[in-house]
């Protein structure tokens, strides 16, 4: 049985399925000339173009290696042995480990019944030690979301002792999510920490650009916790380049959203129970025997990421990619648990 690195369609980690534009791939080559430098201490001029791009002052950004590197430099900032994290299971796999990093209490909270986070059940796990709650929005692995008025409902019930880093990875491809811009957000909520990355929409994972957005005190907490030299030239100008061709990257996504509608509309025809995406990625209720499923797919070549028990998370690459999932899944469709449908997203 061939295995994933095998595999012809990597669909494991919810990668861009395009490769990075001609304009970024020129400014990496420019920037390329100057590998023999040092840095900037501290990424004064990459927080710059963020907060430019975002509408922010600088002081409110924190900029990093990728959204996980934001991430544990938040947990290193504002964690302590002993004290508690708050997040859904299953979630981002980082969540956990910096958990375990942190030697902080990780305190999982199953998902509903309509593969979403279970907020009252996640309310009920906070206390005065929760340093912490996670809520990625759209949710990973499931590709759902919560609106803005549910989301600060739930902010009401977190203690003020708590951080709400919400997890906005996905936000990109979220064509009809709406909530207030981000300086609002920051405004209402001063324990809300807003983070993202360009590694998914903007197609540069590799580069492992991420940033976060809070108010000042808490990003300049963070930022006091960070490696110098973290963030390079190629990060820089591969930053600059891709803010500057965001009517590209807008054409790209909507092409990845339009071939996500096509392969959940194939997927729920063969009988399948596929929770309603608003991300690059869909997920597939599967919470019996997968292996059947598995074979079939690595049969065509194709490399998906496996929740034992729960579901299978599939990014959508290109047609041909998407075609052959769509093949495997159809060669078991007898195989598709029997139970209602997700509700719709909000």
């Amino acid at each position: 049985m061939a295995g994933p690195s095998d595999a012809r369609y990597l669909l494991a980690q919810n990668e861009h399925p395009y490769p990075p534009l001609p304009s970024v791939l020129a400014a990496l080559a420019e920037a390329s000339a100057d590998l023999h430098r040092y840095p900037d201490f501290r990424p004064e001029r990459i927080a710059g173009i963020v907060a430019d791009w975002q509408d922010v002052p600088a002081g409110q950004v924190v900029v990093g290696h990728g959204s996980a590197g934001v991430a544990l430099d938040l947990f290193h900032a504002v964690v302590e042995p002993g004290d508690n994290v708050v997040h859904s299971a299953p979630c981002f796999d980082a969540y956990p480990l910096f958990c375990e990093i942190a030697r902080a209490e990780a305190r999982p909270v199953p998902l509903g019944p309509d593969a979403r986070h279970d907020l009252a059940a996640m309310a009920e796990r906070m206390d005065g030690r929760t340093r912490i709650v996670v809520l990625c929005n759209p949710h990973n692995p499931t590709g759902t979301v919560y609106s803005w008025a549910e989301l600060t409902e739930f902010f009401r019930r977190v203690p003020a002792t708590a951080l709400i880093l919400l997890d906005e990875a996905y936000v990109d491809f979220a064509l009809g999510w709406q909530a207030p811009d981000v300086p609002a957000r920051i405004a209402e909520w001063p324990n809300l920490v807003v983070l993202r990355t360009l590694s998914k929409s903007h197609g540069i994972a590799a580069l492992r650009i991420g940033y976060a957005l809070a108010e000042e005190s808490v990003a300049q907490r963070v930022r006091d916790h960070q490696v110098p030299y973290a963030v390079n030239r190629l990060q820089e100008a591969g930053l600059l380049a891709a803010v500057g061709a965001e009517d590209e990257m807008a054409r790209r996504i909507a092409e990845i959203a339009a071939e996500r509608e096509r392969t959940e509309a194939e997927l729920l025809r063969l009988g399948w129970t596929v929770a309603p995406s608003v991300t690059n990625f869909l997920w597939v209720d599967a919470p019996g025997d997968q292996l059947p499923l598995r074979a079939e797919l690595e049969r065509l070549g194709v490399a998906v990421r496996y929740y034992p028990g729960q579901g299978i998370r599939v990014a959508i690459g290109e047609k041909d990619a998407n075609d052959a999932v769509i093949e495997g899944f159809a060669a078991v469709a007898p195989l598709a648990p029997a139970h209602p449908a997700h509700p719709a997203t909000p």
